[in-house]
């Protein structure tokens, strides 16, 4: 078995930085531009799905969001003294050879996945290059969301978005029966007394719930401390995106029956209504956030006695 010193000297691990830290920076930037240079075209690709598909919007607000995150730790990441060029290398490697293994096929939205997975592994294999295993440790969280620039593939998208559907449906028949409104169910429509609706993959939410879901990560990361706050945290976001999902529909299915059936067909609330109860979705998850919060305080209290 192979020491960690031996490891270490061998910058598998850690080594110390032979170059300036100006230098070594500048190296990381050059480094970063080739990658993205390498992956023209699987980053175009990514744009344009993100730009015409609202399934994926969110792609484009990740590398945002990551920057940030790193942005905070600038000083600690800039002036690292150690580097890891050994390991760096063989994860740039792995990700280079995951690219090679798709290079030439048709784009589809899984091809896009695995090169985009590709160029996010030799993100990483850079950062462990340049700033060494300690920054990647207090990086980590920043490091990991730029997994959300992987589209999912079909078959998680489409496993996604029925769960979201079958969730949805099965919420606004509830909220049907308590609010005292006749309807007929048959799968995902539902037949009222005027007119009837269906609920589609599109009305899934998952645009939302993605949101809230990222949304959750983040603000976790920020303000809490223990394991088991973040997760429930995050664990609040299927229900919570769910039953907005379903108020949405019932309002616009209300409306449609009884007021107008263009509100359900075209209409500025069926297209932009989602955005106040998302607005809504996000007080309450703050509220969550501060009920996690002071458990956690008497938690720690009780632990300090």
């Amino acid at each position: 078995m192979v020491s960690s010193p031996v490891l270490s000297n061998l910058g598998l691990l850690r080594c110390d930085l032979p170059l300036r830290q100006g230098q070594r920076n500048l190296l990381a930037l050059l480094v970063f531009t080739g990658l993205c240079a390498w992956s023209w075209r699987p980053l175009l690709n990514l744009f344009t799905l993100a730009s015409e598909n609202e399934h994926f919007s969110h792609l484009l607000l990740i590398p945002a969001l990551t920057f940030c995150l790193l942005f905070l730790n600038r000083t600690a990441i800039l002036t690292s003294r150690t580097w890891s060029p050994l390991g760096g290398l063989l994860i740039m490697a792995g990700g280079a050879v995951c690219d090679w293994f798709v290079d030439g096929q048709a784009w589809t939205q899984d091809r896009l996945a695995v090169a985009m997975l590709a160029f996010v592994v030799m993100c990483w294999g850079l950062f462990l290059f340049s700033f060494g295993v300690e920054q990647v440790r207090k990086n980590l969280f920043a490091l990991m969301m730029l997994l959300f620039m992987v589209p999912f593939p079909a078959v998680i998208q489409d496993a996604t978005i029925g769960f979201l559907q079958r969730g949805s449906a099965g919420s606004v028949e509830v909220l049907f029966l308590v609010l005292g409104f006749p309807v007929i169910r048959d799968g995902f429509i539902f037949n009222l007394s005027n007119l009837s609706i269906a609920v589609a993959e599109e009305c899934s939410g998952i645009r939302s719930f993605l949101a809230m879901f990222i949304t959750s990560l983040v603000a976790g990361y920020w303000f809490l401390k223990s394991w088991w706050a973040r997760t429930a945290l995050v664990a609040v976001v299927v229900p919570l995106a769910i039953i907005k999902n379903a108020f949405r529909i019932i309002g616009l299915a209300l409306l449609a029956n009884y007021v107008d059936p263009t509100y359900i067909t075209n209409s500025a609330l069926h297209r932009s209504g989602g955005i106040p109860l998302f607005l809504l979705s996000l007080v309450i998850l703050v509220g969550v956030v501060w009920v996690l919060r002071q458990f956690e305080r008497r938690s720690a209290s009780v632990l300090t006695h």
